[in-house]
């Protein structure tokens, strides 16, 4: 079965990277190349939105075609909570796969970089090449540890985005063509998160680039929807990840305030961002130099996307949805790069505005290589593989669907919708065509009451219809590992209410 019966799969996943931090989608202050050359040799999705605006959920929907109130994972992991689980626990592992249903059908299958979804020593889920970074939070892009196909070693002195597309470009230069292969790439950068991203990086070496750049200031004031406020002081020598301990979780929630007050319209937090943007374009760009040398490029479907957005100013907003309560869902933190490029087979120089979400990307990519037929089981996703061969997608529905545990959103063209459960706030809705930026919330407003109906109803629908009971959050469910609003839930179906570490029996085919 040679590489040209089946097409290779590239897959590269920024880290915390919303649309419009690159220069193909509007930029003009950072500097991104490779990637806005990427995007002119194929298609750039200008609407592409995550199904949660945070890491572990988002990268569960990505592999599995689910939202979090199906696969259970509704936040972040903590770094700390291995130890305590069994060697070969994984969130997702009683789930389909894209990694395993390529495995299944001949493909060799690699994943080189962040893992975030469980356990880290050995492969998961389908994934036979493995190297990766044994923490979620990247506290530091110099000094690490990987583990490489059951080798742990120290990676020092360079920074780890540069080392994953290094080890990319390995191993792409190291295909012996028997069997196409799925590569998945994951950069824990641009990240946007203290401390990497705090003050000047000389180390990265495009941040001399950026260092003394103008760059246009947000407001100036943080957002009152901030759910945290800098009450200090902070105890440095204190772990940084969040825990059970409720003076580590104050304590570690001081400190990131703290640091997002010293972050905001600092010129050299913002070189940094821009630094950090442009070291994960020139991981791009070693990749890509590899694919073009092994002669790969007309047999590989090359996706860029990130796993989900992320505000650095943004309305005075920092970091992720549990920054607030309930939720925002604004467009900085959900709508998310997606470029995808098959020289000689998708046609260059497309832009498309139809609304995709990470639930489609499975059924899509699966399709495009040849597997249309494969199920996933109640997916709430669809194959847009048409529109990659040129073809007309005519009757696609212009909605994208979002969650984050007391908020659900639907995106359309014109309006972003957020309901919030009952218990947790108020409903926001946001007239895009009036208002581009969201910067008004017209959901009391008389002339909109028949079009709120309409949205609401519709999450209604597609919540009733895909999420699963057993983590339904709205409904008595639960979340895998961890929740941030275990107060709320609690408030509403008793003491005993917990997230859930059970290791599920794993998906077979």
């Amino acid at each position: 079965m040679g590489t040209k019966e089946k097409t290779n799969v590239l897959m590269v996943v920024a880290d915390n990277q919303w649309a419009g931090a690159l220069g193909c989608y509007g930029n003009t202050e950072h500097r991104t190349p490779n990637l806005d050359r990427l995007a002119t040799e194929g298609i750039r999705f200008s609407h592409a939105f995550c199904t949660n605006g945070l890491c572990s959920p988002a990268r569960a929907s990505i592999l599995t075609g689910l939202i979090p109130s199906q696969h259970g994972v509704h936040e972040p992991f903590n770094d700390g909570s291995w130890p305590s689980l069994p060697e070969d626990w994984q969130a997702i592992s009683q789930f389909r796969t894209l990694p395993l249903t390529l495995k299944n059908r001949g493909y060799q299958t690699a994943m080189i970089g962040k893992w975030h979804l469980g356990q880290y020593a050995k492969p998961a889920i389908g994934y036979e090449y493995w190297v990766v970074y044994p923490k979620g939070h990247t506290s530091d892009f110099y000094n690490n540890t990987v583990i490489d196909n059951g080798k742990e070693y120290p990676v020092k002195d360079r920074h780890i985005v540069d080392f994953w597309a290094e080890k990319a470009a390995e191993y792409v230069g190291n295909y012996d063509g028997k069997e196409p292969f799925y590569l998945q790439v994951n950069f824990n950068g641009p990240y946007v998160m203290p401390p990497t991203n705090f003050g000047p990086d000389p180390l990265n070496p495009f941040y001399k680039e950026f260092d003394g750049q103008a760059f246009k200031p947000f407001d100036q004031h943080f957002s009152d929807k901030l759910m945290f406020q800098f009450t200090g002081p902070y105890d440095p020598d204190l772990p940084e990840e969040f825990s059970g301990d409720t003076e580590q979780i104050l304590n570690a929630q001081n400190r990131m305030m703290f640091d997002y007050i010293r972050m905001h319209n600092d010129p050299q937090t913002r070189a940094n961002i821009a630094a950090q943007n442009a070291m994960v374009d020139h991981g791009v760009g070693v990749i890509s130099k590899a694919l073009e040398t092994s002669g790969l490029e007309e047999n590989t479907i090359v996706v860029y996307l990130s796993d989900h957005g992320m505000p650095f100013g943004h309305r005075g907003l920092w970091s992720g949805a549990p920054m607030t309560f309930p939720a925002v869902m604004y467009d900085q933190n959900f709508n998310i790069p997606l470029i995808m490029r098959h020289k000689g087979t998708i046609t260059e120089h497309i832009v498309s505005d139809m609304l995709v979400s990470e639930y489609d990307l499975m059924a899509t990519l699966l399709d495009y290589v040849g597997y249309p037929d494969v199920v996933i089981p109640n997916s709430p996703g669809h194959s847009f593989a048409p529109v990659l061969r040129g073809q007309s997608m005519g009757d696609w529905v212009q909605a994208v669907y979002f969650e984050h545990e007391e908020s659900r959103g639907i995106r359309t063209p014109r309006y972003s919708y957020w309901k919030r459960h009952r218990a947790a706030g108020k409903n926001e809705l946001y007239d895009l065509t009036a208002d581009p930026e969201a910067n008004t919330d017209v959901y009391s407003k008389p002339e909109y009451a028949d079009i709120t109906q309409q949205l609401d109803a519709k999450v209604t629908t597609f919540f009733a219809r895909y999420a699963d009971p057993r983590y339904d959050l709205w409904n008595g469910g639960t979340a895998k590992l961890v929740s941030y609003r275990i107060e709320l839930w609690q408030k509403l179906y008793g003491a005993n209410w917990k997230p859930t570490a059970q290791l599920l029996p794993a998906f077979e085919e």
